[in-house]
């Protein structure tokens, strides 16, 4: 068994598993984070406290704070994914301005900690460690190959403004949309799951995953996502996100598209395209009151999404990497 490296000395450091009491504390030293490295996504303490109430997770094992003081200086963490096709734990590690010395400790505790974790995946399914970061976070991604994570992929950050949006392209005839309905949850389900199944890294999500990361979710928006459905079985997706603390950081008022896919037998047809335009348009009407689109793609994916965004007024802006380790 993988063992967790000690804590380091130092009296000016607790180290303690967070609870729930600090997500606020967590949102905090995030922003500290961002202001001086530019994160891309901002989380606020809702998305802390949904983050950490999420299967995969036991935050008294997984998760570990620094706290200097009254507020927390450092965090990392291991969530754990396993399917039939394999198993992978995400990873992070960030410390506050002043604390960066603490980094490769915290990246060592969680790939010990991941490890544990993968290792009680007693099979022959493969089994990862990832972690992302910015493409700009030089200091950051050093510390991450220093620490023997290698084949990064790249990933565009993409946004366009809601304002002068295309129309949206004809529908096959058999194909209805529908907004967001939890009694379709479990057929969206299905559908995510076969829609990403070749795609990189993909495992399918479990009915309690899919619902910890949509409909129970408080950043995720019913009201902005849309299904397209034939023959009562959703075929195509747009599932889109709204989170507060991020927001209130940003010259525009953001919606994230966080999910959108079509099942391969429907591929081709402009449906998804169709179901994204829906979901700007009511993210810029009055109710929603949002500025701007965003989203992240696969620039190495064989469905070539990133032309297909371009095509909708999306541009890239920014990149970040998914390092990997295999076990």
């Amino acid at each position: 068994m993988t063992e967790l490296p000690a804590t380091p000395d130092g009296p000016a450091i607790t180290w303690r598993s967070p609870t729930v009491a600090d997500a606020q504390g967590l949102a905090n030293h995030t922003r500290m984070v961002h202001e001086a490295e530019q994160l891309e996504f901002l989380p606020g303490p809702n998305t802390f406290r949904w983050m950490l109430d999420q299967p995969g997770i036991e935050p008294q094992h997984d998760m570990l704070i620094a706290v200097a003081g009254d507020r927390i200086v450092a965090d990392t963490g291991t969530w754990l994914h396993a399917g039939e096709a394999g198993a992978r734990c995400i990873i992070w590690a960030e410390t506050s301005p002043g604390y960066e010395s603490l980094k490769p400790f915290l990246l060592d505790w969680a790939e010990a900690r991941g490890r544990q974790r993968l290792g009680a995946e007693a099979d022959d399914r493969p089994r990862v460690l990832r972690i992302g970061v910015e493409e700009h976070r030089h200091s950051h991604r050093r510390a991450i190959e220093e620490a023997g994570f290698g084949s990064p992929r790249s990933f565009a950050d993409m946004a366009r403004p809601l304002s002068g949006l295309p129309s949206a392209p004809a529908l096959p005839p058999d194909i209805e949309v529908a907004p967001w309905n939890d009694d379709l949850e479990e057929a969206a389900r299905l559908a995510s799951n076969e829609s990403f199944a070749d795609h990189w890294g993909s495992l399918p999500m479990t009915g309690e995953e899919f619902n910890g990361l949509y409909g129970a979710s408080p950043t995720f928006r019913p009201d902005l996502s849309f299904l397209a459905v034939a023959d009562g079985e959703v075929v195509s997706f747009c599932l889109c996100e709204v989170d507060e603390g991020d927001n209130d950081d940003r010259d525009t008022n953001d919606v994230y598209i966080q999910r959108v896919g079509t099942i391969r037998s429907h591929r081709g047809s402009g449906i998804a395209s169709h179901l994204m335009i829906r979901s700007m348009e009511a993210a810029a009407s009055d109710t929603a009151g949002l500025d701007r689109a965003a989203l992240q793609v696969d620039e190495m994916s064989h469905t070539n999404a990133t032309v297909v965004y371009e095509r909708l007024g999306f541009a890239t802006y920014a990149r970040s990497l998914t390092y990997v380790k295999t076990l």
